[in-house]
């Protein structure tokens, strides 16, 4: 175990992962954000190109476990380090991609780090944490970087893309992915090792159900973030009606929305039991809102007002899961 931190480096820390949340966030939801027009540049319809959402995915679920697995031992200074290179190196080549198989290589690559970094953030977090309470805002605040990506990466990709290229969108991630390298290097702790347990002492896991329960629970959130996500643009622009610029400010006021949502999900996780009991009314409430989904979008004020409320509610499972 990692010598625990004075509280001021903790915040230091705190604030570099939330950084790099926000990098992962960013190159995760600039495809979504973008869809309509990498289908153009491509002269794809957005049937095709949403396969690169689905690839992305396939392989995030995929190469975590595994690659978390065979990396246990790997010193996690470096560790994270190598895997932030990693994911500029697929960044890079997503803003330069001459063909849509490239561009899919390249989201093979961010892939297959982006959900191991994500969870190195979260193991570092728990290695250093004096207690329950900062380690459950901690990782409330991580999970706060991606809602930051949909409040300012998002729509100031989507910006972006609308004025200048989609491409460009990837140079902005790559550039924030340099800043949080080089931010990692001076900030991260070196006495972050390895861990010391074969590959049979870390599957010993899967043998208790309610790791299967916690894999179950966390599928059918996440495939309700992305069911109605993926197409979050075309939803507000050409289902709903909503002009251009209005896309922009409400892709801002969802991400604001989902700040809020994932501090209230650290001040769930931080309560005796990470207040599962509190989550089970959420989780009805979004199989609901997922029943009436195909009917309130038929109104514009009906349909925004839903995915408002799914953008909060979804939010609050991150931390105590």
């Amino acid at each position: 175990m990692a010598k625990q931190l004075s509280k001021h480096h903790f915040h230091i820390l705190t604030a570099m992962f939330v950084l790099i949340s926000f990098m992962l966030g960013c190159n995760e939801f600039m495809v979504v954000g973008n869809l309509s027009l990498i289908a153009q540049t491509y002269h794809e319809s957005l049937s095709q190109i949403s396969w690169l959402v689905a690839t992305f995915s396939w392989t995030y679920a995929i190469a975590t476990p595994v690659i978390a697995l065979l990396t246990n031992r790997v010193h996690k200074y470096y560790l994270l380090i190598s895997l932030l290179l990693v994911f500029l190196a697929g960044t890079i080549l997503s803003s330069c991609a001459p063909s849509l198989s490239w561009l899919l290589v390249s989201r093979i690559l961010t892939a297959s780090v982006a959900g191991v970094i994500e969870s190195l953030l979260s193991v570092i977090v728990f290695q250093l944490a004096h207690d329950v309470k900062q380690r459950s805002m901690a990782v409330a605040y991580i999970y706060t970087g991606f809602s930051l990506a949909s409040v300012v990466g998002v729509p100031l990709g989507t910006i972006i893309a609308d004025h200048w290229r989609w491409q460009d969108a990837f140079i902005m991630v790559a550039v924030i992915t340099i800043v949080a390298t080089i931010t990692a290097l001076l900030v991260l702790p070196r006495n972050l090792t390895g861990g010391t347990g074969t590959y049979k002492d870390q599957l010993v896991i899967l043998h208790d159900y309610r790791t299967w329960i916690g894999i179950a629970f966390v599928t059918c959130a996440a495939a309700t973030l992305y069911g109605y996500y993926t197409y979050i643009r075309p939803l507000i622009h050409q289902q709903l009606h909503f002009s251009l610029n209005q896309l922009s400010f409400i892709l801002l006021l969802i991400g604001v929305i989902d700040i809020f949502a994932n501090q209230t999900s650290g001040l769930i996780a931080s309560k005796q039991g990470f207040g599962f009991h509190l989550l089970r009314p959420v989780y009805i409430l979004n199989l609901l809102l997922l029943a009436v989904f195909m009917f309130m979008m038929q109104d514009k004020w009906l349909g925004l007002g839903l995915l408002f409320l799914l953008g909060y509610t979804v939010a609050l499972f991150g931390s105590p899961v």
